[in-house]
């Protein structure tokens, strides 16, 4: 039942949260710097694990493709499993790692100082303005660095086939035109969106309910860093299952 009420008092929390964004006035200064903070600081991580992880994909790939003289598959196959599955969830993984636990403590830290309570007796609601710029900037970023992530990966995966594996890169490129196909695509870009919206309600849920202490701010990271990262993995299967019959289902109406 416990579990059931947290899921409960996410989904009010983000209710009030979306409810919030449509009110004046819009914290945009706020925003930016979250912007700043989520976005423009997890880059470097993002591109240096991007890039390595599109080689080990490539490389493992073309190891199974290769006990079946299926090698000439390598390009789509890998595009496909990068926009899908690879790509979408690496990413929220780094950012609930970095950003959550930074956001969390944050606003956990806020509200134990009381700083919460004095943002409330000055006239302004805490939501209005501590959430909804952290929300709007995860949200935002999570889908971008997704597809800055995604490039690096498939940049990596190539160039790591070409001078490993000697792949031409001509063939590698146009086997991706081929075999990717354009859900492949939309379900990546989906999962980045709901991790974005998942990952920033839980990390503000978990700062805004801390009460406590130092010990208290310790324990709502973990919190964070916990449920995050189940949801990421619970959404990735349900969004996976959902596209996987929904194609098929095209497929026997269609053909």
């Amino acid at each position: 039942m416990a579990f059931l009420r947290e899921i409960g008092a996410m989904a009010m929390f983000l209710a009030a949260t979306v409810r919030h964004i449509f009110k004046a006035p819009f914290e945009v200064q706020e925003m930016i710097l979250q912007m700043y903070q989520v976005g423009v600081r997890s880059v470097p991580i993002v591109l240096i694990s991007g890039f390595f992880v599109g080689g080990v994909v490539v490389i493992q790939f073309n190891y199974a493709l290769s006990l079946f003289g299926a090698e000439v598959y390598l390009g789509g196959i890998t595009t496909s499993g990068l926009l899908r599955e690879v790509g979408p969830v690496l990413v929220a993984i780094m950012i609930v790692g970095r950003v959550g636990a930074y956001i969390t403590a944050e606003l956990a830290t806020m509200k134990v100082t009381e700083q919460v309570d004095a943002i409330r007796c000055l006239g302004v609601n805490p939501v209005q303005f501590l959430v909804v710029p952290r929300f709007l900037a995860v949200s935002a970023m999570i889908f971008m660095l997704t597809i800055l992530g995604l490039l690096v990966a498939l940049l990596g995966g190539a160039l790591v086939g070409n001078l490993i594996l000697d792949i031409n890169l001509s063939f590698y490129f146009a086997n991706i035109r081929k075999l990717t196909a354009a859900w492949a695509l939309f379900t990546g870009m989906l999962k980045s969106i709901l991790f974005g919206i998942l990952l920033a309600t839980i990390a503000c849920y978990q700062g805004m309910k801390t009460e406590g202490g130092a010990e208290a701010v310790g324990q709502a990271v973990n919190r964070c860093l916990v449920h995050c990262s189940i949801a990421v993995f619970l959404a990735d299967y349900i969004i996976a299952s959902l596209a996987a019959l929904t194609y098929g289902l095209a497929e026997e109406i269609i053909f």
